[in-house]
């Protein structure tokens, strides 16, 4: 680890954002897919999109689901155990092979309607000290000392 002043990434015309890429896998079947995740510390869990559940192999319904409140609303989330590998960003904005930081066995969110993969709060951000400065459009996240 440490992320230390990391440019933010727009994405889509949408204003530069602290993001981080992320690769997702399904550990019991091997399969993965790799995305541009938003460190959003307004998120409570970690949270993907359920349309990617079916790609990593996850049955989406096949955990009951959980009913949660997002800026659109109320909708259902399906946690399925992953894991979560945070990758280096290289100079030119894409996605490297050394992995910065892993979440082995944690259980995802895959929301319903939810478009963004979101590094939130819960199994994430809680474990880190994390400096969003948004005037220059840089953030650093490193392990708590102790």
């Amino acid at each position: 680890m440490p992320i230390k002043d990391y440019a933010f990434t727009s994405v889509a015309g949408s204003p530069p954002r602290p993001m981080l890429w992320a690769r997702v896998i399904n550990p019991d079947k091997n399969l993965g897919i790799v995305a541009l995740a938003l460190v959003d510390t307004g998120a409570d869990e970690c949270a993907f999109p359920a349309r990617v559940a079916s790609k990593l192999g996850h049955q989406l319904k096949s955990v009951p689901a959980k009913q949660i409140k997002t800026a659109k609303g109320k909708t259902n989330a399906y946690p399925h155990t992953s894991r979560v590998e945070i990758l280096e960003t290289l100079p030119n904005g894409m996605y490297g092979s050394k992995v910065l930081h892993t979440m082995a066995h944690t259980p995802i969110d895959f929301v319903e309607g939810c478009e963004a993969f979101l590094l939130g709060v819960g199994n994430f951000l809680n474990k880190f000290v994390v400096t969003i400065d948004y005037p220059r459009q840089r953030f650093s996240i490193r392990k708590p000392k102790k």
